[in-house]
């Protein structure tokens, strides 16, 4: 899953030049207008939260509440 960015929004030169450089530099893919998701990019994140799920890698919802009270 990529972000959807409106750079029309960010006034600032600079600021929108820092955002792209950091979304570069962490690997966190974006995109400057929204368009909608190909069967394979839909599948593709299906593949990736089965691959997870089954790594163990998810929280029960018991669990998550245990957590959350702990706010």
């Amino acid at each position: 899953m990529e972000l959807i960015i409106n750079f029309d929004n960010i006034n600032d030169s600079s600021k929108r030049e820092w955002l792209l450089h950091t979304f570069k530099l962490m690997g966190i893919g974006y995109k400057s207008k929204e368009t909608p998701q190909t069967l394979e990019e839909y599948n593709d994140d299906l593949e990736a939260g089965n691959d997870e799920i089954e790594q163990g890698h998810f929280i029960t919802a018991a669990d998550l509440k245990k957590q959350a009270g702990k706010w």
